[in-house]
């Protein structure tokens, strides 16, 4: 029998159903539905992603496509560390991590990745510009544009179109909250030329500086650029949008606005730097979001190529549309079981560097967590 699936979206996690689905030698026919416009579309935006053996390792080698990101990924153990400052930059916490950790989980970066997925993926699989905006009772797909697709024809349709899932929508009525902390994306091009200071803080890794309720973060991409992330936490997802809204979409008046809040509240003059640093073109805003899991709880993020992985092996183990119906709910059920640990940490992560006593008064939660390796 053959089975035809239907992914919406294709960020990291639908790509990778997508390859683990067509790399199967079960007859599994695969179209994606992806609002991007093409494939070159926000090939800059995120930053760096570290795979675990686990997970995104394993979906990686059952798809056959170890050997390609072998050539891209970063094995180095300088880029795998962690360091942790104060708002005035002063480093209090450095989490390095070992040459044998570094291999157990490489880096790299999210556009990269995109086009490693992309890369093999018979022409015409995806279906760019489709931007789905509802689902009916009756399952048929509306697409941006008025054009609509019955998906009676597919024998499963996977989501992985985000926190505003349509897919989610249509199965359960919860919609994402504001997890009360919203933030702005900007690239710093050639930082060891622009700012020596900030290149030799960040290194190769990671370096965030926290405090009263605020964060800064920059994070080396493979490029040598840095990604830089300005978090605060506010009352809802509004006062992100009002501050560019404020500035008519200047993304220029709009750095600095941003640069403002944290020189009011006593942030270092060499973290504000970064700020100068910063491309006003490559800036985004995003407020973040959480979502409930059915028992009440909330996630922020998942291994979501090990999601990819599992409900792969499941879908090609099927014969029948029955089978795949019993396939699917097996999976749902273990899913949620894996999710629980990852929900919590997430949001101990989230409410405990974000504090207003941070990073002081997370020290000892760094401690346990540098001790166990887990990191």
């Amino acid at each position: 029998m053959s089975l035809n699936i239907a992914i919406i979206g294709a960020g990291p996690v639908g790509l990778t159903l997508a390859r683990l689905l067509l790399a199967s030698p079960s007859n599994v026919n695969v179209t994606i539905f992806e609002r991007d416009a093409s494939a070159s579309a926000q090939m800059t935006k995120g930053g760096t992603l570290d795979l675990h053996a686990d997970t995104g390792l394993a979906a990686l080698d059952a798809a056959g496509l170890r050997e390609a990101f072998d050539r891209v990924g970063r094995y180095d153990p300088l880029s795998g560390g962690t360091a942790f400052a104060d708002r005035e930059g002063n480093r209090v916490f450095e989490m390095p991590i070992s040459e044998d950790e570094a291999n157990k989980r490489p880096e790299i970066d999210r556009g990269d990745l995109r086009t490693l997925l992309l890369d093999g993926i018979p022409e015409g699989t995806i279906q760019w510009g489709a931007r789905v905006t509802s689902i009916a009772s009756d399952g048929t797909l509306s697409l941006e544009g008025g054009r609509e697709v019955d998906v009676s024809q597919y024998d499963l349709v996977v989501g992985a179109d985000g926190a505003w899932s349509k897919v989610r929508a249509h199965m359960n009525a919860g919609k994402p909250v504001y997890s009360g902390l919203g933030g702005f994306e900007m690239h710093i091009e050639a930082p060891d030329v622009k700012q020596p200071g900030l290149a030799s803080a960040v290194g190769h890794g990671l370096l965030f500086a926290v405090g009263g309720g605020r964060g800064i973060v920059g994070q080396r991409l493979g490029s040598g650029a840095i990604m830089l992330y300005a978090m605060i936490r506010t009352q809802g997802p509004e006062d992100i949008a009002a501050i560019v809204d404020s500035h008519g979409g200047d993304w220029a008046l709009v750095k600095e606005h941003v640069k403002g809040i944290y020189e009011a509240h006593g942030w270092g003059k060499e973290l504000l730097g970064w700020f100068d640093a910063a491309e006003p073109a490559t800036m985004r805003a995003w407020p973040l979001y959480e979502y409930e899991l059915p028992n009440g709880h909330v996630w922020e993020h998942v291994k979501g190529m090990r999601d990819a992985l599992e409900l792969s092996k499941r879908i090609c183990a099927s014969e029948t549309g029955d089978q795949l119906d019993a396939a699917v709910k097996e999976y749902e059920e273990e899913m949620f079981a894996r999710l629980r640990p990852y929900m919590f940490k997430t949001i101990g992560i989230k409410d405990g560097l974000f504090s207003e006593g941070a990073p002081g008064s997370y020290l000892d939660t760094l401690r346990e967590v540098a001790a166990s390796g887990d990191h």
